[in-house]
């Protein structure tokens, strides 16, 4: 077939890079992580129990208790599911949230999830799970708002997605599972990274034509809306505490 010299041929597609990060935190809280369970085994029960969410020692004045248990697992199973999800998951959404915005997640999830464990279950609980969750949501939430620039591979990742938190979500009516510091720390993950994360949308160079992404909530300019919801969350925690 000879090509018809008046019709311009199609142009070829072509792929735009989304800036990322390298998933150096996400290494970084695994190996921290993984030390503190070293440091479980090595000294025992002595020194988890500082560590585990426990109502009446919250209500005593030990605030801590809300973060900690980020850190501590009840097994070596429980730590290496945990961190195996975090592997995971850490290396796919650190890089397009960056560094601030991924630490500001991770661990505001995690809190998020031991508080919400306080206010609703008397059962003690410790394990990075609220955080984990809070990564998937903001995955999910990461997937969903750029559907259309990442085309039909990022709508396969969010039905995945979608589908994990699904199943996770049903595990966690287990016995011993504790069902709402999953549900908190998916719940915060998932409105921080609505509220702070980015928003990549494609731009064209006015001067050489080449497509490139750019992100129209540079999380500099969400500093404000940042420490405003922290502060927020902190009188409201304190006031939940005290009254």
């Amino acid at each position: 077939m000879i090509p018809n010299p008046e019709i311009p041929p199609a142009p070829r597609a072509r792929a735009v890079l989304v800036p990322g990060v390298k998933p150096v935190f996400t290494y970084v809280i695994l190996a921290v992580t993984c030390l503190v369970y070293l440091g479980q085994v090595i000294f025992g029960d002595a020194f988890t129990f500082y560590g585990v969410k426990i109502n009446q020692n919250i209500l005593a004045g030990e605030y801590w208790r809300l973060i900690t248990p980020i850190f501590f697992h009840a097994s070596l199973l429980h730590i290496f599911f945990n961190m195996y999800a975090l592997y995971n998951i850490g290396r796919v959404i650190e890089p397009p949230l960056g560094y601030a915005r991924f630490l500001m997640i991770y661990f505001f999830s995690g809190v998020a999830g031991g508080f919400a464990s306080f206010l609703l279950t008397p059962s003690y609980s410790l394990g990075a799970s609220g955080a984990i969750f809070g990564l998937i949501g903001a995955l999910a939430v990461f997937l969903l708002r750029h559907k259309r620039l990442l085309g039909p591979v990022g709508r396969s990742m969010l039905t995945n997605v979608l589908f994990i938190i699904v199943m996770n979500l049903a595990i966690s009516f287990s016995p011993g599972i504790d069902l709402w510091g999953h549900v908190g720390g998916l719940t915060a993950g998932a409105a921080l990274a609505w509220l702070l994360g980015p928003e990549w949308k494609l731009a064209v160079d006015p001067y050489t034509g080449t497509p490139h992404a750019v992100d129209r909530h540079p999380f500099s300019r969400r500093l404000p809306l940042a420490f405003f919801l922290i502060l927020v969350c902190y009188l409201a925690a304190l006031w939940l505490l005290v009254r």
